[in-house]
C-alpha cells in the first residue's frame, strides 16, 4: 500500500462517523469538532519510526551547526583563556587563531543582528539571548586578555572582541526597549488541548478528514481556500464560527494566524 492509499484509509471509523451522522442545520461546529476530539485517532500515515529517527538527526545537525554560531563568543572566550595561559607565543598563537575564527563570527553575527533590529524596530527572542551571550562571553573575554600577564592576542582578536561587545550591547538594550515581535499577547489564544504536537497533528488531520466529507455530503457550502482556513483555526476554537454571519465568518479565518479578538485565560477552557 502506498503512502497515498494510506492516507486515503486513515482513520476508518472518523471517517464512517463523518458519512452517516446526522448533523443539525446550520452545523454546529463546536460539537462537531468535539466530536472529532474525541475519537481515539491512529498514528499519521507518515509517523514511521525512520521518519523519527530522521528528524532526530535533523535536529541533532542543526543544533551542532548552530552552536558553533550562536554560541561562537563562549567558544572564544575558552580559547582566549586557554591560550592567554599558554608557556610561550607560538602555543598561544594556535589557541588565539581559532579565538579570532569564533569572535570574528560573534562581531558578524552581532553586527547582523543590529542591522536586522534597525530594519524591524522589534525585539526577537533569538536576538535578544543570542546577543547577551555573545556581549557576556566578549566581555569576558576582554577581561581575561587584559589581566592577563601571558602573551599578548595580537590586534585583530582585540578589535573583533570590541564589534562584538559593543554589538552585543546595543542589540541587547535596543532589544529590551523594543516591541516584541509577533502578535500582541491578547491576541493569542490559550492552547486548548494537549501539548503534544503528534495528537494536535492527529488531530488537525481529523479535522481536515470531516471537513472534506462534510463538503461531500454538501453539508457546508465552503471552498478549498476556506476550507484549509477553517482547519487552521487554533485546536478548539472551530465554536468561534459557529452562528456568525458570512462576513465575521470571513474576517474570523482571515485573521485566524494573527488573533481575531482578545483572549485572555478564560479562554483556556473549553467551550460548554
Amino acid at each position: 500500500m502506498d503512502r497515498r492509499q494510506e492516507a486515503q484509509q486513515w482513520a476508518p471509523e472518523l471517517r464512517e462517523w463523518a458519512r452517516t451522522e446526522q448533523f443539525s442545520q446550520p452545523l454546529r461546529w463546536g460539537e462537531i469538532e468535539a466530536a472529532i476530539l474525541e475519537h481515539d485517532l491512529p498514528r499519521l500515515p507518515e509517523e514511521k519510526a525512520w521518519v523519527t529517527a530522521i528528524g532526530i538527526v535533523g535536529w541533532v545537525g542543526i543544533a551542532l551547526l548552530a552552536i558553533p554560531s550562536f554560541g561562537s563568543a563562549v567558544l572564544g572566550l575558552v580559547l582566549v583563556a586557554v591560550g592567554s595561559a599558554a608557556e610561550g607565543a607560538a602555543e598561544a598563537e594556535g589557541w588565539f587563531t581559532g579565538a579570532r575564527f569564533f569572535f570574528f563570527l560573534a562581531a558578524a553575527l552581532g553586527v547582523g543582528f543590529f542591522v536586522d533590529w534597525w530594519r524591524s524596530r522589534r525585539r526577537a527572542a533569538l536576538q535578544l539571548v543570542t546577543s547577551a551571550l555573545i556581549a557576556a562571553g566578549s566581555g569576558a573575554a576582554l577581561v581575561v586578555v587584559l589581566a592577563s600577564d601571558g602573551p599578548p592576542p595580537g590586534l585583530l582578536l582585540l578589535g573583533f572582541i570590541l564589534t562584538a561587545i559593543v554589538s552585543g550591547v546595543l542589540v541587547f538594550i535596543a532589544g529590551l526597549v523594543s516591541t516584541p515581535e509577533g502578535r500582541p499577547r491578547r491576541r493569542r489564544p490559550p492552547r486548548r488541548g494537549p501539548r503534544s504536537s503528534r495528537i494536535r497533528d492527529r488531530w488537525r488531520r481529523g479535522r481536515d478528514v470531516v471537513l472534506q466529507i462534510l463538503r461531500q455530503r454538501r453539508l457546508v457550502d465552503i471552498d478549498d481556500d476556506d476550507q484549509v482556513r477553517l482547519n487552521e483555526l487554533p485546536l478548539g476554537y472551530w465554536s468561534e464560527v459557529e452562528g456568525v454571519d458570512r462576513q465575521e465568518w470571513k474576517r474570523i479565518l482571515e485573521l485566524r494566524h494573527v488573533g481575531w479578538r482578545d483572549f485572555d485565560a478564560t479562554d483556556a477552557r473549553w467551550p460548554q
